[in-house]
C-alpha cells in the first residue's frame, strides 16, 4: 500500500479532541469501579437487588470496555476516511507499528510481572494475544479486551482497503452481512450464551464487533460533516444526550441488579445496545458548549483518560492484593481506608505508565509528517 503523510494510528495534534480523552477517562473510572464492587461484594457481602442505585450502576461499570471499543472505532477509522477523501492510502506498516508502540510495551511488561509473581506459564500464551481468561488471575482479568482490540487492528486496514474497490466492496458487504447474521443467530441461542466455553467467542471481535462498528460509523459521519444536523443545533444535542444518558443509566442499573449472565440471557444484545447509546453520547460530546459539558468533559477526566491504559492493566492486581484478604476475613465491615489506599496506589503506578505512553506517542509522531489541515469544529 502506498505511504500516506498521515501518522496512521497515532493521535494527530490537528485532530485532537479533548472530549475523547475525557470519555476515555470516564471509561476507565467505570471499569475500576466495576472491579471494586466485585471485590468488595465478595461472599455475598451485599445484595445488588436491594443495594442503592449508585452501587447497582457501578456493578455495570464494565460498560466502560464497550466505550473503549467505540472510541477505538471512532479514532482509528478517521485516517482511512481522510486518506480516501484526499485520494491517498494509509500506510499499513505505519498503522500497525503505531498500534504496537501504543499497546505492546506496557502489556508485555504486565505479562512478565504477572508471570514473575504468580509463576503461571499461561502468561506466555498472552504474549501472542491469546485469551487466557482467569488463568493468570488477578493480572489477566482485563487482558481479554486487548485481544479483541488486536483483532480489530488487524482487520480494519484491509476492510478499508476493500471499500476502495468495486470487487472489494462486494466482498466486504458479503462478509459483513455473514458476520451480522451469525452474530444475531448465536446470540439468540440461550444455551450458547450460558456455556462458559463460548466466553472467548462472545468477547472476541465476533461478539463485540458492533461497538467498533458504531464508533467507526460515528467517525465517518463526523468527518464527512454528516452530523451538522446535530452539532449545529444545541437543543438537539441536549435532547439526544439526555435521552442516551438516561437510557444508558437505566440499562446499567438493570444490568447491575440482574447480574451479568442472567442479564445477557434476557437481553442478548445488551452490549450492542449500550454501544449505540455510547455512540450517541460521543457525537453529542463533540458539540456541547455549555456548563453541562464542563461537568463531564474537563481537565480532570482528561488526565484520567491519559493514564487509562496503564491504569487498566494495573488496577485489578492492586485491588486484589490490597483488599481481597481483608474483605474475605472481615465480618461485614468494609475496609474503607484500605480501599482508598488501593485507589491511590493504582493511580500512582499508572501515572508513570501514562507519561511513558505519551512520550512514545510523541517520539513515534515526530518521525512522521503531520497531515495537512485537520478537522475543525
Amino acid at each position: 500500500m502506498e505511504s500516506s503523510s498521515a501518522p496512521a494510528g497515532l493521535r494527530s495534534p490537528q485532530r485532537y479532541l479533548p472530549q475523547l480523552e475525557s470519555l476515555r477517562g470516564w471509561a476507565i473510572i467505570l471499569v475500576v469501579l466495576f472491579h471494586y464492587v466485585g471485590i468488595l461484594g465478595t461472599g455475598g457481602r451485599f445484595s445488588f437487588e436491594s443495594s442503592p442505585v449508585w452501587i447497582q450502576i457501578m456493578a455495570a461499570g464494565n460498560t466502560g470496555v464497550t466505550l473503549f471499543f467505540v472510541l477505538s472505532g471512532f479514532l482509528l477509522v478517521q485516517p482511512f476516511v481522510l486518506a480516501a477523501g484526499s485520494g491517498e492510502r494509509v500506510d499499513v506498516v505505519k498503522f500497525y507499528s503505531a498500534r504496537i508502540l501504543r499497546v505492546v510495551p506496557l502489556y508485555y511488561l504486565a505479562i512478565l510481572v504477572a508471570w514473575w509473581i504468580t509463576g503461571k506459564t499461561a502468561a506466555f500464551k498472552a504474549l501472542l494475544f491469546i485469551p487466557v481468561g482467569f488463568e493468570v488471575f488477578p493480572f489477566s482479568v482485563p487482558w481479554w479486551s486487548l485481544c479483541t482490540e488486536l483483532q480489530f487492528y488487524i482487520l480494519l486496514p484491509w476492510i478499508m482497503l476493500g471499500l476502495r474497490y468495486r470487487v472489494g466492496r462486494w466482498l466486504v458487504v458479503v462478509a459483513g452481512l455473514s458476520w451480522l447474521v451469525l452474530h444475531i443467530y448465536f446470540f439468540l441461542q440461550p444455551q450458547w450464551l450460558v456455556d462458559h466455553r463460548n466466553d472467548w467467542i462472545q468477547s472476541s471481535i465476533f461478539g463485540r464487533g458492533p461497538a467498533f462498528l458504531v464508533g467507526g460509523l460515528c467517525g465517518w459521519v463526523y468527518l464527512r460533516q454528516g452530523c451538522s444536523w446535530l452539532l449545529d443545533y444545541p437543543r438537539r444535542q441536549a435532547l439526544l444526550a439526555a435521552v442516551s444518558l438516561a437510557a444508558l443509566l437505566w440499562l446499567m442499573r438493570w444490568y447491575g441488579m440482574t447480574g451479568q449472565k442472567l442479564a445477557l440471557t434476557v437481553m442478548p444484545f445488551y452490549h450492542d445496545v449500550e454501544a449505540v447509546l455510547w455512540g450517541g453520547l460521543l457525537l453529542c460530546s463533540l458539540g456541547l458548549a455549555n456548563w453541562v459539558k464542563g461537568l463531564f468533559i474537563n481537565p480532570l477526566f482528561n488526565h484520567f483518560g491519559s493514564i487509562s491504559y496503564s491504569l487498566y492493566l494495573v488496577h485489578v492486581p492492586v485491588q486484589f492484593y490490597l483488599l481481597y484478604p481483608l474483605v474475605a476475613s472481615a465480618d461485614g465491615a468494609l475496609p474503607v481506608l484500605q480501599t482508598l489506599a488501593a485507589v491511590v496506589v493504582s493511580f500512582l503506578v499508572s501515572w508513570g505508565g501514562g507519561d511513558t505512553l505519551l512520550q512514545v506517542d510523541r517520539a513515534a509522531f515526530s518521525q512522521t509528517q503531520s497531515p495537512p489541515g485537520g478537522v475543525q469544529r
